[in-house]
């Protein structure tokens, strides 16, 4: 995969301005607020309608995109649930096209997984009733529809989960949905001159499909008002393929309580942060100096030299006087709302980690990518996981429940965002090196490099047969699309 020198970014910084950029026959979109999608309770086990729909969505005012969504015109609402309770979703698919719905987080059977096995037919329904065992976390839902994810994802066919639990519930976070608890799902888009989503699978790189627009809940860079005190931002990277930079302009500290699969032990204090697609990550940013935060969504590829992600992104801006891009989004406080200013937690969760003893059995992932004639289009080459494309009948790894296992995950070329169902894991290493601080919580996603092997050590406590099984794959949707991917049984 190439990646940009640190020499070739600083001879044509305007790059990184160019990748923010609306369509030039747009204009500047004027300010517009945050869209919080509608909060749906599904603690109680009242079931939640979730209707597959296209739609039409104004990306820019005034300007009508098709779209896709669930029961609205882009995106899905949220789902609030509990641990120990049973969540049922209804899903009726109303579109023209077959869709599974995969939820992205959950540690459910594979039987109401939502693999591309349980795809629901246009004008058929799919009613799984989930029992939610697993700690306070978030997670989201999303296409998996076999060769299809990648375009559904694009149009919209996605949505935040999130899962509270007692020991949630005693910690004194911000928690106001909407108000200092926001959901901010980013993604990247790009637009024709006439407002359309431009996507094709075949033409896309070898990267996967990379937009040229930041996006947050479907708006360009929206302003929130919200209180002057601690506020909650739950991070879902919900690109195709994009791996961001997170900061504030100021280079301002924030602290990060989760990631994938739950809370972290204990807060960890950030000036910056790299997000992989599917990835989710809380963080709490203070706002009581009243001072507004700009957060920047930043491309990574933009800013990687031949060593890797250059250390001080904001020092290229300063070193070459470039502007600093349109803020994705931007935080206002209002001194008129209620805000939470009590000091953060010290201690979030308690996580144990397997001793080696318990360790009894060690895989190896290898991902590649072949060009069958010389290209670098997505229709030259051949997406694989163990020398294998994904195949609907072929169970390609089988492991007993109960029991943890160490998986190693290589790339023999780039980084590759790795997904496993049915689970969350914890990771032992990342590309051969010490997992950081703000990485060793609960995932479900790992990045996968060509320097070394990632390795994380996962157990699976809930059945998945061979007519449902689970999935691993890149998260690159692209890559899935395209066949790196594979399935294993849990028995």
């Amino acid at each position: 995969m190439k990646k940009i020198s640190r020499r070739q970014f600083l001879a044509g910084a305007g790059m990184v301005l160019a990748a923010n950029r609306l369509p030039q026959s747009w204009g500047k979109s004027p300010q517009v607020t945050l869209p919080i999608p509608k909060l749906l309770d599904g603690s109680q086990g009242t079931p939640i309608d979730l209707q597959i729909r296209s739609g039409t969505w104004s990306f820019k005012p005034g300007i009508k995109t098709p779209t896709l969504g669930f029961s609205q015109d882009y995106l899905g609402p949220t789902i609030r649930t509990r641990q120990n309770s049973e969540l049922n979703l209804h899903y009726q698919n109303s579109w023209l096209e077959n869709v599974a719905v995969h939820g992205h987080g959950l540690h459910v059977p594979g039987i109401v997984d939502g693999g591309p096995q349980l795809e629901i037919a246009p004008g058929d329904r799919w009613k799984p009733s989930l029992s939610i065992v697993q700690q306070a976390a978030t997670c989201w839902y999303h296409s998996h529809t076999h060769g299809k994810t990648g375009e559904q994802v694009y149009r919209g066919l996605a949505g935040m989960i999130i899962i509270d639990d007692e020991n949630s519930d005693s910690l004194n976070l911000p928690s106001r949905y909407g108000i200092d608890d926001l959901p901010i799902i980013i993604q990247d888009r790009t637009f024709d001159s006439e407002g359309e989503l431009v996507y094709s699978l075949h033409d896309a790189h070898e990267d996967g499909w990379l937009g040229k627009t930041v996006v947050i809940n479907g708006a360009i860079s929206p302003v929130a008002k919200v209180p002057a005190g601690k506020v909650r931002l739950r991070l879902l990277n919900g690109a195709n393929a994009r791996f961001y930079i997170v900061q504030f302009s100021d280079n301002r500290t924030f602290y990060k309580i989760a990631t994938d699969g739950g809370l972290l032990p204990a807060p960890v204090a950030l000036t910056s942060m790299e997000m992989s697609p599917g990835e989710r990550c809380e963080i709490i940013v203070d706002l009581e100096d009243v001072n507004p935060a700009s957060l920047l969504t930043l491309f990574e590829d933009e800013f990687e030299d031949e060593e890797g992600l250059v250390e001080n992104v904001l020092s290229l801006f300063n070193q070459t006087g470039t502007p600093l891009p349109e803020p994705s989004l931007t935080l206002i406080p209002d001194s008129s709302l209620s805000a939470h200013t009590e000091p953060l937690p010290q201690k979030l969760n308690s996580i144990t980690r397997p001793s080696e003893n318990e360790i009894t059995v060690t895989r190896d992932f290898m991902l590649s990518m072949e060009s069958e004639g010389g290209g670098h289009g997505h229709g030259e080459m051949e997406m694989m996981i163990n020398g294998a494309v994904m195949n609907m009948n072929v169970i390609n790894e089988r492991v007993k429940k109960g029991i943890w296992e160490r998986w190693r995950i290589r790339s023999d070329v780039g980084a590759h965002p790795f997904h496993v169902h049915g689970c969350s894991f914890l990771i032992e290493q990342m590309e051969g090196a010490d997992t950081p601080v703000d990485q060793q919580g609960w995932k479900d996603m790992v990045v996968a490099d060509d320097d070394d092997w990632a390795t994380i050590l996962v157990r699976f406590e809930h059945e998945a047969t061979e007519k449902y099984p689970y999935m691993y794959h890149c998260h690159i949707l692209e890559h899935e699309d395209l066949g790196m991917m594979g399935q294993f049984t849990v028995v």
